[in-house]
């Protein structure tokens, strides 16, 4: 080839070259203005030196919600002491407004998103009313490229809000905050505390409604209404899942009854405690123990001992606040002594038709707080000779220090832990019983930690601690009882992170008849499991509401 056709190809190859290359730095600059479609990434010094570690995962954003929530503040905490600007260029403190209610905006007028929500905020506005007085700032990412003060201004006074226009010109605010994505509404409680959030655009007013009522109201408490209105029957009983459209099935569960006790308990509701209490006792109860199961009007003749702790424990929290349950407390007593005892071990069970009772104890049966206080309350020595053997069963039960959940159950004929597949739900009850004893090991929180980090909690894992095909899913009680895990040790971290991936299961729209519910946004999955962990986790550790409703 001649040297003039090679310099002609080079001329070529050159221009395609530079061609494709002002693709790619056009592309890229398009991805960089989408700011209405991704999140306002935050990254400190510290990460900028770590590099990938410090960049924002946008795969992971995509399948996971959690990921675009503000990094650096807490649902149920107070929110950090950021600071913005008013339209007269005085310095403001989120501190000024404790002890009033606060709905906070970030926006910006070139956003798509923010343009969906923010012609709807003066009706949103009105429905506040319902909450007293409600303040709306409107904080507005205030760059100074992309958004001045003028076109701020200019676009919120064509809206006609009666909230009040705050810029944060040098993004601290934004940056404080960790806010990846505009827009982002907070609403906190009168001591300042985040209650509720949402990390896209509010274009319904029914979902906002139905935010302010988990701000306001309380997250557990709207759950707990859904659950009294569609899962629970005249007589008090809980019923096991929730039908969409044809409302509850016909089974109720001692899983559902103990747990919702305790909720009674810990929400102070008398009047629940009493109604679910009825039920125990009148189709529940065989001589101080519960079937695990009443289908239709007919009993189960198995107790489960989970449940028949969950409810002593509840009967104890409720003589200690109100009085008058000394004789419900002590046939609780007497049947976990005669019945929940196989000599000097605790049994999962009792077969009161044929007289035996089980040869097998499982972990997550271990409620080492009830047993103990069993103990102490009864003096029995039998009592504490079986709270000593579950506590030290639960203790030598952590599979390996690779994978430190612990043993499903443990084979009292065999007098050995069996291989079997771990629930989830059950292996994180065996944490819970440990934790408040003060009995979890640290690399079992490390594990936790970890998980939380990354992938989140499967439905069920071998004892290996590889997920078990086909239930490669996450469920919301779960992460609540990994909240209260997380609580019991005095890690907020861990309890931000669990918290968070519980509440993308939670059915936030006034307009549907399951709002306030966990489950899947058609109504499906929901169960009562699901929602009496939640309220029981969100109840411990939310905030009291701002204004109590009728």
């Amino acid at each position: 080839m001649e040297k003039s056709s090679l310099s002609k190809l080079e001329k070529i190859l050159r221009w395609v070259f530079l061609s494709l290359a002002l693709v790619v730095v056009g592309g890229v600059l398009k991805l960089v203005q989408m700011d209405s479609h991704k999140p306002y990434v935050t990254v400190t010094e510290e990460e900028e030196q770590e590099g990938e570690q410090g960049e924002y995962d946008w795969e992971q954003g995509l399948s996971d919600e959690t990921y675009w929530l503000p990094d650096y503040c807490r649902l149920y905490e107070e929110l950090p002491d950021i600071t913005f600007t008013d339209t007269e260029g005085k310095e403001h403190s989120i501190r000024e407004w404790k002890g009033k209610a606060v709905a906070l905006v970030f926006w910006a007028s070139w956003c798509e998103d923010c343009g969906r929500q923010m012609p709807e905020m003066k009706a949103y506005e009105e429905l506040a009313k319902e909450y007293g007085e409600v303040e709306f700032l409107y904080i507005n990412k205030t760059d100074g490229t992309k958004e001045t003060r003028e076109s701020a201004e200019a676009y919120f006074q064509s809206l006609g809000l009666e909230g009040e226009l705050y810029y944060d010109i040098s993004l601290r605010a934004y940056d404080m905050l960790g806010v990846h994505n505009i827009p982002t509404t907070l609403f906190l409680n009168r001591e300042g505390i985040l209650t509720a959030w949402s990390v896209k655009q509010i274009e319904k007013a029914s979902v906002f409604q139905a935010l302010m009522k988990n701000a306001w109201e309380g997250s557990a408490r709207v759950t707990a209404a859904f659950v009294a209105d569609h899962m629970m029957d005249e007589e008090g009983g809980i019923h096991s899942s929730y039908l969409p459209g044809d409302g509850r099935d016909g089974e109720v569960l001692s899983e559902s009854q103990g747990l919702g006790l305790l909720y009674a308990v810990e929400s102070q509701d008398q009047e629940l405690f009493d109604h679910l209490l009825s039920y125990v006792k009148t189709k529940m109860w065989n001589r101080g123990l519960s079937a695990w199961r009443v289908e239709g009007d007919e009993p189960s003749e198995v107790n489960a001992l989970i449940d028949d702790f969950r409810i002593y424990r509840a009967l104890l929290g409720a003589q200690a606040l109100w009085g008058g349950y000394q004789e419900e407390t002590a046939l609780c007593e007497f049947g976990l002594l005669d019945r929940g005892i196989d000599g000097k071990r605790y049994a999962d069970f009792f077969d009161s038709k044929n007289m035996e009772y089980a040869s097998r104890f499982t972990l997550c049966y271990g409620d080492l707080q009830g047993m103990e206080l069993l103990s102490q309350r009864t003096g029995s020595a039998k009592a504490k000779s079986a709270y000593e053997d579950a506590a030290e069963l639960l203790e030598r039960g952590q599979i390996s220090n690779e994978f430190p959940l612990y043993y499903s159950w443990y084979n009292y004929d065999r007098q050995r832990y069996e291989n079997d597949d771990l629930n989830t739900a059950e292996a994180m009850m065996t944490l819970l019983h440990l934790a408040r004893e003060e009995k979890l090991k640290n690399n079992t929180i490390e594990w936790l930690k970890r998980q939380m980090a990354g992938e989140g909690m499967k439905a069920r894992y071998d004892t290996s601690g590889k997920v078990v095909k086909g239930y490669d899913y996450e469920s919301t009680a779960v992460y609540a009882i990994i909240v209260m895990i997380a609580d019991e040790i005095g890690d907020g971290g861990l309890r931000s992170q669990a918290l968070n991936k519980m509440e993308k299961m939670h059915i936030i729209d006034e307009e549907l008849p399951y709002n306030g519910a966990y489950g899947m946004e058609d109504g499906s999955g929901i169960t009562s499991f699901d929602q009496l962990m939640p309220m029981l986790a969100c109840e411990k550790i939310a905030p009291a509401g701002v204004k109590e409703k009728e």
